[in-house]
């Protein structure tokens, strides 16, 4: 397959990736590891394995982050297991409950309000309940921006590939 055609289906992917990483839900890092294992092995592009590697580790830190930092952030701004486990419920909630808000916002929302209707369940204060909820959504946001963060690397890095692929002819 011609490389700048490759080079293109790996951007798409990796632009989708994009979309997956800010609305949960959706694929979004796994896409930029098989928009890189096209890219190294089908567009024939100059990748190390080292890189290839090392991208391989990040999407699997990034699964870890984005599944465990809200919650660790829910407990260190003082929720209890009962926000965690209630945040847990308004994703699953969220994923399938049709708001007219532009996509992903409806499980966003219901996480934050998950981790709020937990601590109240379990008799928590509203302080409680409301820095439950805002330790919650602060760690979504930050998974998030890791995810997108690596995200931009793979694009920036497929494009560094197109401009080196274009030079040499």
């Amino acid at each position: 397959m011609e490389i700048g055609v490759v080079l293109v289906v790996c951007l798409i992917l990796v632009l989708v990736g994009l979309v997956g990483s800010v609305i949960p839900g959706l694929p979004g890092t796994p896409l930029y590891l098989v928009a890189m294992l096209i890219a190294r092995f089908c567009g024939d592009v100059e990748m190390s394995n080292l890189e290839l590697f090392v991208i391989f580790i990040l999407v699997a830190a990034t699964f870890a982050v984005d599944f465990f930092l809200p919650m660790w952030t829910t407990k260190k701004f003082g929720g209890t297991k009962a926000g965690v486990y209630g945040s847990i419920v308004g994703l699953l909630v969220g994923l399938f409950l049709p708001l007219p808000l532009p996509p992903g916002t409806s499980t966003i929302i219901c996480m934050f309000l998950g981790a709020i209707i937990g601590e109240y369940i379990a008799g928590q204060s509203n302080d409680v309940a409301v820095k439950s909820g805002m330790g919650n959504l602060i760690g979504f946001i930050v998974a998030t921006t890791v995810k997108f963060a690596l995200g931009i690397y793979c694009g920036w890095r497929l494009i560094s590939f197109g401009l080196d692929m274009f030079n040499k002819n």
